[in-house]
């Protein structure tokens, strides 16, 4: 019997009630929760790391389904503590998730397992840590490894999420496998946390109870006040035996006294309890995603209806709403960037950009930022269009980060964590802002393009190109500082189409201008111009964004420029908006082009921005 199982059995005997039942509805978590830990060199709460350690196994934040309802359905950190303190109740249970479907697959070839359990493991994609150690698994991943390079990705996450539950379930640890223990002095050198275990030389009685037993005990660290430390390990001890007996008030006893001593083990560097509590209530709010996602969609729909109607009450509600989203919005980066600050220990270094759910959450705040300045800039109709298409891209974006991980099976960033070393530098935050920028302003082209084809094939029963029909742009009428052709379609010259690229280009004094909405083609008119400036501001800020990215490669890994699917594919995103905004030069059926290549335009973006990173091997894999 192990040391520790042995010594459990001791406390266990000593706590008084031993009744069991109803552990997980009695335990009081809230407190634990919110206690720090270093994870991946960040420092995160108890219940983000909780979060994060089960998704890792599981593909989810908490169990479902894995054939024994008792267990299933708990929250998330008690079910990795009860991983922790009882091992053997998950060992057998199928809860490592097998992300890859052809990996699945290759079950199929077991000779060792019937074929209920393949259809099982086919449909359900999980399996137990049993299965995974057995040596007739462990031979047909390296075979399908050393056969099918391409399966090498899905196989080593298969291989990480059996080594995350393996860490849980070692059974012979004092507490839990996470670094909880502030370093021992404030020096900056000195910045490695640790666990229980590492501090065990430090506590007298398990020191004892090790020569006792015939063991070598562990050298005792300098600096740290063994008082403290000893009240911890035997809090946690107290905790995992009661814990395993069931006694739900002695473990309670023991959170107390686990959240009264560690942080005073060395308070002057751990974190704040107002920063923890905070970074609980932010993933309990799903990062504060789906709150901003809700006022985004309503401001949406208030745009949407103002644009159609003309209704002035509508459009204010829209911008109320819109401000009041954009103000969640912030406070979600806010929080990220101070939760963070703490690990990197400076403000810069800290700045929420560096990886998928990151940029995305800043490429829709900087199109939500120039769509609201843009709709109280014009006012009008043009406030109703581009607030729509501004919120429009909000609402998608915060929604498809909170989604992105279950529906992919796959971390994007969500959880508090760090860059690597080589990326940290001024040049990183300069030419990802630019070219996130450029793409939260392409999904709001990509808006108002559907609305302008909407309202075409409203106007004239078809979406196809009918090469009769201009005047629909809004540089196609009278009024627009153009030169009329004597078709009566307005064409214009090379130099007023580089004047309208540089926002020089203005439109007269006209009332058509303020022309009532209700007019479909004026109406498409003002889409049409909307979607102009949008698509200008993101074909110059996307350009500039690629070349500060070359300067800042050539920083990062010594050349400017090689090719990496990123990079190719960021490229010709740019160059399919160097064909839209050319079309105006020359073409006919201006409105018609603009909206088409738009909506092309969207989709290769949104391939080279997320498409290349779940199905292309880069150095941008990481964003």
């Amino acid at each position: 019997m192990k040391f520790f199982t042995g010594f459990l059995l001791c406390l266990v005997m000593l706590t008084g009630d031993m009744a069991r039942g109803g552990l997980a509805d009695s335990v009081r978590l809230q407190e634990l929760r919110s206690l720090s830990a270093q994870h991946r060199q960040t420092l995160k709460t108890l219940d983000s790391w909780a979060r994060q350690t089960l998704f890792a196994i599981a593909g989810r934040n908490t169990l479902k389904g894995s054939g024994d309802a008792a267990l299933d359905g708990h929250d998330h950190l008690y079910t990795v503590l009860d991983m922790c303190f009882q091992p053997e109740k998950y060992i057998d249970r199928t809860i490592i998730k097998i992300k890859s479907v052809p990996l699945r697959q290759d079950f199929m070839l077991l000779e060792s397992i019937d074929q209920k359990e393949k259809t099982r493991i086919l449909e359900e994609g999980t399996i137990s840590m049993r299965f995974w150690m057995s040596q007739d698994v462990q031979r047909l991943l390296e075979r399908q490894q050393a056969t099918a390079a391409f399966k090498l990705k899905a196989i080593n996450d298969l291989h990480g999420a059996a080594a995350t539950l393996s860490q849980l379930l070692m059974g012979d640890q004092l507490f839990i496998p996470v670094a909880v223990v502030a370093p021992a002095t404030v020096s900056t050198e000195d910045h490695k946390w640790r666990t229980l275990d590492d501090l065990q030389g430090n506590v007298p009685l398990l020191v004892q109870k090790m020569k006792d037993a015939g063991r070598t005990s562990p050298p005792a660290l300098p600096n740290y006040d063994s008082g403290r430390v000893e009240k911890a390990s035997m809090a946690a001890l107290a905790m995992v035996g009661a814990w395993r007996a069931g006694d739900a008030s002695q473990v309670n006893a023991s959170i107390s006294t686990l959240v009264a001593e560690l942080p005073q083990i060395n308070p002057a560097v751990y974190p704040s309890e107002v920063k923890r509590r905070a970074e609980v209530g932010y993933n309990k709010l799903a990062k504060l995603t789906l709150p901003g996602a809700i006022v985004y969609a309503a401001a949406f729909v208030c745009f949407l209806m103002s644009a159609r109607s003309g209704a002035p009450a509508l459009r204010l509600w829209g911008l109320r709403l819109f401000a009041v989203a954009l103000v969640i919005h912030v406070v979600g980066i806010g929080v990220r960037w101070w939760l963070v600050e703490k690990s990197v220990g400076n403000w810069f270094e800290a700045i929420p950009i560096k990886n998928q759910f990151e940029s995305v959450l800043f490429s829709a705040f900087f199109g939500c930022i120039i769509g609201f300045l843009l709709a109280l800039w014009r006012g009008g109709a043009i406030a109703s269009i581009v607030g729509a298409s501004a919120s429009f891209v909000g609402w998608l974006s915060l929604v498809a980060i909170f989604s992105a991980p279950y529906v992919f099976g796959r971390d994007i960033g969500g959880e508090i964590g760090q860059s690597q070393g080589v990326l940290m530098s001024y040049w990183l935050y300069i030419h990802v802002t630019m070219v996130v920028a450029s793409y939260a302003l392409i999904g709001m082209s990509f808006l108002l393009a559907l609305m302008w084809l909407w309202n075409y094939y409203r106007e004239y029963g078809t979406i196809s190109r009918m090469p009769n029909k201009r005047l629909l742009a809004v540089d196609e009428r009278q009024g627009f500082d153009v030169i009329i052709s004597s078709g009566g379609a307005g064409t214009m010259s090379v130099g007023q189409t580089l004047l309208s690229m540089l926002f020089l280009s203005r439109q007269k004094s006209n009332s058509t201008a303020q022309a009532s909405v209700q007019n479909s083609t004026e109406f498409m008119r003002t889409i049409d111009a909307c979607n102009v400036v949008v698509l200008q501001l993101a074909f110059w800020l996307l350009g500039v964004g690629i070349i500060l990215g070359a300067v800042w490669a050539d920083q990062s890994w010594g050349r400017p420029w090689g090719w990496d699917p990123k990079e190719t594919f960021a490229l010709v995103t740019w160059i399919v908006y160097l064909v839209v905004v050319h079309t105006r030069v020359s073409v006919a059926n201006k409105g018609w082009w603009t909206a088409v290549l738009s909506i092309v335009g969207f989709f290769i973006m949104l391939f080279n921005w997320i498409g290349v990173n779940f199905f292309l091997v880069g150095l941008h894999s990481y964003a």
